[in-house]
């Protein structure tokens, strides 16, 4: 039944819509016509007794009367048939086939690939990917997001200075990529997450004192760092998802993985990668710096429910509040929103998006800590990421 599904699925997108819906009608057809029979049939025989003939009366012995009821009834089930498919094959169309032809016409628009550049100071190195690794068995479908974007010029959506994806990207691709991503990884939405189930979290991370550092050293010592972060970054989350050049010293990273995820260990990994891997070199008046960073997350979505639709640009103004938070706490550190219970009316929602101060209070989410990071120990339902523990 899969087997056929899919070919079903491969023949929508490969097929001309008259060769496809051709196909469709003389099933259809089949099937009608075989049920006008039935139905004509069991006409033919209450009538025939209400008139006093008899159903099994041979051409020769029926009267004209008689004659003209059969030949009638006939080519009423004929006519019966061919106006039913026909309105059967609209409902096909308007409910099963545009839909379905949509939605294998966004996949491929969006599926053209995503070429992340790896660098370090010695090598450059391209690997062809997708749009994330994805742990789930619907295959038909997650392959398609899994080649996103390959039919689009990399220039087009490539930051020239750090080869990282840019705002262009996260503006026209990403917020489909997204809806599409969780629409094929999570099948009910309302059943708890499985390890099949996929989960993504988005990570705003932004340079610690770069000002200082143009100031220092210069603008083009400003830009080779630029390039090293952007190299390490990408390095750093390989094939489980993307990064993305925000604007000036700000990086937006998107990683996914298979239900359970633990957001804080990834948010750990990039600041320590980070701490360790970029360096303002040394020169002649100063000496080799360090160069840190400060990171936001937040899972997404970041709530769960019929109304947990908020748009890619609230999850990334919610991560950059919590790298504000970061920055407020020391640097070369993270914070991390978990969600608790989703607000009960738009109002309530847009207050608590607008400040994490107001949506903590109002114990909507909390702030999670590097000393708070757990790892998950139990299965919460779609949208409760978090441990929910007394880190």
């Amino acid at each position: 039944m899969k087997n056929r599904t899919s070919k079903m699925i491969s023949d929508i997108g490969s097929l001309d819509a008259r060769v496809f819906l051709w196909k469709v009608a003389r099933y259809l057809f089949v099937f009608v016509f075989i049920f006008s029979i039935i139905a004509g049939l069991l006409v033919y025989f209450v009538v025939s007794f209400a008139m006093g003939f008899s159903p099994f009366s041979s051409w020769g012995e029926m009267n004209n009367f008689h004659i003209q009821f059969a030949v009638s009834l006939a080519l009423g089930m004929v006519l019966f048939s061919v106006l039913l498919t026909l309105m059967l094959i609209e409902i096909y169309q308007k409910v099963i086939y545009y839909p379905i032809r949509e939605l294998l016409n966004e996949f491929n628009i969006f599926s053209h690939k995503n070429r992340i550049i790896s660098r370090n100071k010695k090598d450059v190195s391209t690997h062809e990917l997708g749009i994330f690794k994805v742990f789930t068995p619907q295959d038909n479908w997650t392959e398609a997001v899994r080649n996103a974007v390959n039919h689009v010029s990399e220039d087009l959506y490539t930051d020239e200075l750090t080869q990282c994806m840019n705002r262009k990207y996260l503006s026209d691709i990403v917020p489909e990529l997204l809806r599409t991503y969780i629409l094929c990884s999570v099948s009910d939405q309302n059943m708890p997450k499985t390890n099949a189930s996929a989960c993504c979290g988005i990570y705003l991370i932004d340079i610690d004192f770069f000002k200082s550092i143009n100031d220092e050293f210069g603008h083009l010592c400003g830009d080779e760092v630029l390039k090293e972060v952007g190299a390490t970054l990408m390095k750093c989350v390989s094939d489980r998802g993307f990064v993305i050049r925000n604007g000036g010293e700000e990086f937006l990273v998107f990683i996914s993985q298979s239900y359970p995820m633990d957001y804080a260990a990834h948010a750990e990994t990039l600041r320590k990668t980070f701490a360790e891997s970029v360096r303002v070199p040394a020169d002649a008046n100063h000496p080799e710096r360090n160069v840190t960073c400060s990171i936001g997350f937040t899972p997404y979505p970041l709530f769960d429910g019929p109304n947990r639709d908020l748009s890619l640009q609230e999850h990334v103004d919610i991560a950059d509040q919590a790298m504000y938070i970061a920055k407020g706490g020391g640097r070369n550190t993270w914070r991390g929103i978990e969600p608790i219970r989703m607000p009960g009316d738009a109002k309530e929602l847009e207050m608590a998006l607008s400040s994490l101060e107001y949506g903590i209070s109002r114990g909507y989410y909390k702030i999670v800590k590097p000393e708070e990071k757990q790892l998950f120990k139990e299965l919460h339902r779609p949208g409760n990421y978090f441990i929910r523990g007394n880190g």
